[in-house]
């Protein structure tokens, strides 16, 4: 059994119809190993990005949808480096 801490910045795009807004999100995030394969209920994720100057910049940008699709990119981003690492555990034929 390990423990292990990361971070990272990944980028998330938000279309606003005439503007692409691409926004910096620190994570990080740690989890533990046993027997080189993610325990899946040790993970545990900060996500750190730039809240108050996107409203200020955005008044009319819905909070709660950015955080969602925020932490939705955070969470498929996470998935991706667990894949690229070989930490997840093959199941029914590895998906």
């Amino acid at each position: 059994m390990v423990w292990l801490a990361e971070k990272k910045v990944f980028h998330h795009f938000l279309d606003l119809g005439l503007e692409r807004v691409k926004i910096p999100i620190r994570v990080k995030f740690e989890f533990k190993l046993t027997n080189g394969c993610l325990d899946p209920d040790s993970l545990t994720r900060e996500i750190l990005y730039n809240r108050t100057a996107l409203h200020k910049r955005y008044p009319d940008l819905d909070g709660l949808k950015l955080e969602q699709s925020i932490e939705e990119k955070v969470d498929k981003e996470i998935l991706a480096y667990f894949r690229e690492c070989g930490f997840l555990k093959e199941e029914d034929g590895g998906t």
